[in-house]
Formats: structure tokens, sequence, C-alpha cells
């Protein structure tokens, strides 16, 4: 299944092409404070290390995407994921929103761009998402999207030694054609 071009306003997700595995892309996968929260900090990536994990998404279900502002050139400002279980009918996402970016609110946009195309074309019944305890940006974009907190794994994470619980989200269908509306109104 190929990974479709998702578009609100200036922000659009296209399909994540070797040509935005930019040095600057590099810069923000190996900036150890600005992955704090992610499982990444422990890697150092390389343009070789990147193409190969963008080609793993290739002729599967999964998808990954490009976040970019679309101006004069497009500008890259994140990526987001989802792995997507076709058996099941669910999918997983995720979301890095480049340092240069955040806050601007280009992850809660981003988040429903994908959040409709994996209701609403690909007609998942669930879509799930996991962050470490802390990770005030990411909690705020779940439940700013209503997904609800369906579980704390316990101290799962350690980062920089100490402990963390990992929260972990989920949106059902029925909620999510209820957000939807909401949104409209």
């Amino acid at each position: 299944m190929s990974t479709p071009t998702l578009k609100d306003g200036q922000l659009q997700l296209s399909p994540m092409t070797e040509n935005h595995i930019s040095d600057e892309y590099l810069s923000w996968l190996n900036d150890k404070s600005h992955m704090h929260f992610s499982r990444q900090r422990h890697f150092q990536h390389s343009r070789e290390s990147s193409l190969a994990y963008q080609k793993t998404f290739l002729n599967s279900a999964n998808h990954l995407w490009a976040m970019e502002e679309v101006l004069a050139v497009p500008v890259l400002v994140g990526t987001m994921t989802a792995y997507v279980d076709t058996l099941a009918g669910v999918a997983d996402v995720g979301i890095l929103v480049s340092p240069t970016a955040k806050g601007k609110g280009y992850g809660k946009r981003a988040w429903g761009l994908v959040l409709t195309y994996l209701f609403e074309e690909l007609k998942l019944r669930k879509v799930t998402a996991g962050t470490v305890k802390g990770n005030t940006s990411m909690e705020r974009i779940a439940l700013g999207w209503n997904m609800q907190l369906e579980g704390v794994f316990r101290q799962q994470e350690l980062i920089d030694g100490v402990p963390h619980d990992i929260l972990r989200y989920g949106l059902l269908t029925e909620e999510w054609r209820q957000t939807a509306r909401a949104s409209e109104t």
C-alpha cells in the first residue's frame, strides 16, 4: 500500500524519501537532548541507517511521512509514522517534530491529518500511541485529539538511569467520529 500525501493548508505530509534525509534531519535524530524521550537517543543515526529505515516502509501497510511546511520551497518540520495491523484493524502512530518547529502547532495538525486518513480512508477501528510520562508535548497532542489513557507501564523506561512510566493512549472509531463532529462545529 502506498503512502498518500495529506494536506492541511500549508502543512503537508508526504511520503518520506531519501531527499528528506538531510544533514539537518540527521542532526535532530542525533541530538540527545531533543530525543530525550525517544528510544532513538540510544543510536547514532547516519544517512545509511536512515535510508535503511525508510526502505522498511516500502511495500508494507506501514507509513512514514515527511511533515513539511509548504512555502516557496517545502521545509521539513518533522516526521510521522503509522504502523498498521490490517488484520486487527489498528494502527500505532508516532511523531517527531524538529527542534525549530516545536510549539508551533504542527504536531497537532499533522496528528489530525493522520487520524483522518487512518479512520476515514483505511477504515481502521482503533489508533494507539505511547509516550514517556513527562513528554508533555506528546501528552497534549494525544489528549487534544481525545485519545484515552488506556494504560500505564510503570517504570518501563530508563532515562539517564531514572525509571519513567510509559503512557499508552487509544482512540476508537466511535470516539473519533465524536471528535471529528465536534471539530466541525
